[in-house]
């Protein structure tokens, strides 16, 4: 199609008037897609509204040449108008319909090509008027097109790089006042099938549509044999539109009521744009995503852009390289378990690290449950996605994840058993199918092979546990006061690479255990509800309490001891009024008698416990290590509250272990009873040492990151980053090659301030749903609006799942960074979630709340083992309580009774 009529170049500006197709370096990518629509309106019957194309040679020869991107677009958008761009613009306004409005949009030379579109990259300005005055507002328009081509979001998609790598052309066009506009694609985006095509509508401007702030009717037309079939039609509420305004720009409108769940197309209508679509990508030889608008009192069908579909079957980069996969596949995304771990904006190294281990952690246990080598290789793929990064948040990708369960051995028979333990809110009823032998009787043959494998492993945790956390202390102990932050690249990258090789890769124990404690955590469970149903709801926590040896219990009982000895000591007290800052404090420590001695403690705890913290397993977390000030706000707050009986609360929680264990022996006999108790001993030590196994897993990650330090240190000093931290923003794969010899003098400086751009501007949206799907990579805000997204009513009473008994009748403290938490004596405890960082606040409080979690998240544990009442797991608990305010929970049952206005 090259050769058909196109237009002609005259000086800096194309005009469509005839000729061949003008090359992309020289219009863009819109610019030459719109002189291929011009050539195909009549055959197709459509219109294509007045354009021309200020070429990207204006562009090349007016704008500054290289510097730091915010600079260069600075002095872009202060541009004088040259006179020869002001001849290119006059002479546009006199091809253009005079008093019009104008969309002045970029035509980037990589923009809408096959492989990348770059949709929503470069800036659009809608509605330029311009009058007798001149070509002024045109140009404002253009010089911020322009600058667009520096900007950061840019940058990232591009993965790096300057404006000087782009071509930047600018298409000015006639703006179409719409009645109804939207987007047709001529291939199911969905599905990727070539015989649907799908059309989306609003009423008015299809801005509103593009942008995501306005939902859409659908209309799905099947063709069979080249005929169209009745569009299905999927109606959306639609109350409000965005218009024209007669004076430039746009506003958005509110629709009258008896339209707003009309459909914005009929059916003809429907037809007519899936044909034109078809038509389109017939002729481009491509699929299409097309921009189309009614217009007139007659609706004439516009074409205004058309781009080729990039996602359908094609190996496009994200715009950061940081997703799992960018295929046309459905994915589930689900945060309900990995949030504990990974909550709220989680930089690129912290993600691309984490993916990495779950990759390799998901396919020892695999290998380890006797799955064969052979599905083991083909299955590749699915390792390496089982977490995705969408908005900067991470997620489970939960069909992988079904995937990777369905090569154990007996997934067919169990399923619903290991979805429970897994922690599964909400069953797939359509997940991947297991890929079996063949044979049923196969099948049943490796089911019993991998429980004989179980039986094994289970016998030697025992043993395998201790021995395990000894290997983690040879390997880790003698780094303990090492200055590896500052160590020379080389010497980090060693020592990375052999904690990989004799750690992070040999992580058989952890896995197993993990396994075990969600398996007879659930037997225990189940054997509870058929054997003791008249019990209370809570026998199975309350002979979870007590256990002791949980490392998570031991830094509070360490900051209790030594507030004891502060609150002694008026000296040490007067101290620790004075000081905020640990630094200051430790150091004033020697000048008060006993001091010396409290400073020990305090040093011997950072030594513990500084990897112990709020997100803890993120990188990109300033630990206690780096800054201990946390450690002296906890004090202050157990001094000030009185918090210094770590005994206590055990003896409370033995109490209640020993009633229910009680009721065990005296409703239980004979084998039952030898059962019942083999499984809650069994329990008992899994859930034990889940938790303090998670703990060796701290450790680990505390120094690896002290490793990127060094390698990002290495950087600052080469001048490839600005700052040691910035080497959070990078991958795990960019950080090791740019450490390599071969990539010595890249700089990544670019590419991290434009990471910086997208993850703070992540960091201000609101977060996507728990759950939700998509067809590929989710983009901007696809996810449509769930149960899991909409504000929660402010219900009268809440309900969760019991952790730990007691009643509190007490105001509530809203904590959404423990850092920040102040005051919280005599009150409880209300959070999102907790990580073992929060652990140091629990004495401190008299009950605790939590939105997620479940009986095995962290914070019922350490609540149980503390002897705190808790509740998790309760949905729209932050949406609904305000700090200050009055409740009665109820730990036994879950429920949580709101008592009146906030204080």
């Amino acid at each position: 199609m090259d050769g058909a009529p196109g237009g002609v170049l005259v000086d800096w500006l194309f005009v469509p008037r005839g000729g061949p197709l003008p090359a992309v370096g020289d219009v863009g990518g819109k610019g030459h897609h719109l002189a291929r629509l011009a050539s195909l309106a009549g055959p197709l019957a459509f219109r294509v509204p007045r354009f021309v194309v200020l070429r990207a040679a204006a562009f090349e020869a007016s704008v500054p040449g290289p510097t730091t991107p915010e600079a260069w677009a600075d002095r872009v958008r202060a541009l004088e108008c040259p006179a020869r761009v002001h001849d290119a613009l006059v002479a546009a306004l006199a091809v253009l319909p005079p008093q019009t409005l104008l969309a002045v949009r970029s035509s980037a030379s990589v923009e809408d090509g096959a492989q990348r579109s770059f949709a929503g990259q470069f800036e659009t300005v809608l509605g330029v008027r311009v009058d007798a005055r001149g070509p002024d507002p045109l140009w404002q328009a253009v010089r911020r097109v322009w600058a667009s081509a520096a900007g950061a979001h840019t940058l990232a998609y591009r993965g790096g790089g300057d404006a000087g790598g782009i071509a930047m052309a600018v298409v000015i066009q006639e703006m179409v006042d719409a009645t109804a506009a939207g987007v047709a694609f001529s291939s199911d985006p969905v599905s990727g099938e070539r015989a649907v095509v799908v059309v989306s509508a609003v009423l008015g401007l299809g801005e509103g549509l593009v942008s995501g702030e306005m939902d859409a009717d659908t209309y799905r037309v099947r063709f069979a044999s080249g005929v169209a079939n009745a569009p299905e039609v999927t109606p959306a509420h639609k109350p409000r539109a965005v218009r024209l305004e007669a004076s430039g720009g746009t506003r958005v409108d509110e629709v009258a009521e008896a339209l707003r769940d009309a459909p914005a197309l009929s059916a003809p209508e429907a037809l007519a744009i899936a044909r034109v679509a078809r038509g389109i990508a017939d002729a481009a030889g491509l699929p299409q995503d097309i921009e189309w608008a009614l217009a007139g009192p007659a609706r004439e069908l516009f074409v205004l852009q058309s781009r080729p579909i990039t996602t359908l079957g094609m190996n496009e980069a994200p715009p950061v390289p940081l997703a799992a996969t960018n295929d046309r596949e459905r994915h589930v995304w689900d945060n309900s378990n990995i949030i504990e771990s990974y909550g709220g904006i989680t930089t690129p190294l912290t993600f691309t690290f984490a993916r990495a281990v779950y990759e390799d952690v998901y396919r020892q246990f695999c290998r380890l449950m006797g799955t064969p080598e052979s599905l083991i290789a083909s299955h590749q793929r699915v390792f390496a996605n089982m977490l995705g990064l969408v908005r900067g948040r991470v997620y489970y990708d939960l069909l992988n994840w079904y995937r990777t369960l369905a090569l154990l051995p007996g997934f067919t028979w169990n399923r619903a058993f290991m979805e429970k333990m897994m922690g599964v809110r909400e069953a797939l009823l359509d997940a991947p199918a297991p890929p079996g032998t063949g044979s049923r009787l196969r099948d049943l043959w490796n089911l019993v092979r991998m429980l004989v494998r179980l039986v094994r492993e289970a016998r030697r945790l025992r043993h395998a546990v201790p021995a395990f956390q000894s290997r983690i202390e040879r390997a880790l102990q003698p780094l303990a006061n090492a200055d590896v932050e500052h160590w020379p690249a080389t010497r980090a990258l060693e020592l990375y690479h052999r904690l990989e090789d004799e750690l992070l890769r040999h992580w058989r124990t952890p896995l197993v255990n993990d396994f075990f404690a969600m398996i007879f955590f659930g037997v225990l469970g189940r054997l509870t509800e058929r054997w003791l149903s008249d019990s209370p709801p809570t026998l199975v926590n309350d002979l979870l309490c007590g256990e002791g040896g949980i490392v998570s219990t031991e830094p509070s009982r360490r900051l209790m001891a030594m507030a004891r000895r502060i609150a002694a000591e008026p000296a040490l007290r007067a101290v620790l009024l004075d000081e905020h800052d640990a630094r200051p404090f430790t150091a004033r420590l020697d000048e008060i008698p006993g001091g010396a001695g409290l400073r020990t403690e305090f040093e011997a705890y950072i030594e513990r416990f500084g990897d112990r913290c709020m997100e803890e397993l993120k990188l990109e977390t300033i630990t206690l290590r780096e800054d201990p000030s946390f450690v002296v706000h906890t004090l202050r707050a157990y001094v000030a509250g009185g918090q210094l009986d770590p005994d206590a609360a055990w003896q409370r929680e033995r109490a209640v272990r020993e009633t229910a264990e009680r009721i065990v022996d005296t409703k239980l006999r004979g084998p039952r009873r030898w059962v019942f108790r083999f499984v809650l001993s069994r329990t008992r030590r899994r859930v034990r040492d889940r938790e303090n196994l998670r703990f060796e897993r701290t450790r680990v990650f505390g120094v690896v990151r002290r490793i990127f330090l060094a390698l990002g240190a290495e950087l600052a000093r080469t001048g490839r980053i600005v700052a040691t931290r910035d080497v959070f923003l990078l991958t795990r794969e960019e950080l090791l090659a740019a450490n390599g010899t071969e990539h010595a003098d890249t700089d990544l400086r670019v590419l991290v301030a434009g990471r910086r751009a997208e993850f703070d501007g992540y960091a201000r949206e609101a977060a996507p749903p728990d759950r939700f799907e998509s067809i590929g990579q989710p983009t901007d805000h696809e996810w449509g609006q769930t149960a899991a997204a909409r504000p929660l009513a402010r219900a009268a009473d809440l309900r969760g799942t019991g952790c730990c008994p007691g009643v509190v009748r007490a105001p509530v403290r809203v904590v959404r960074d423990p850092r920040e938490a102040r005051d919280l004596a005599g009150h409880i405890l209300v959070a999102e979630r907790t990580d073992p960082g929060w652990t140091v606040l629990f004495p401190a409080v008299v009950g605790l709340l939590v939105q997620r979690g479940s009986l095995l998240s962290h914070s019922a544990i350490v609540a149980r083992e503390m002897g705190i009442p808790c509740v998790v797991g309760i949905a729209g608990l932050l949406d609904t309580l305000a700090d200050g305010e009055e409740v009665e929970m109820d730990g036994a049952t879950g429920s949580v009774r709101r008592l009146g206005a906030t204080a």
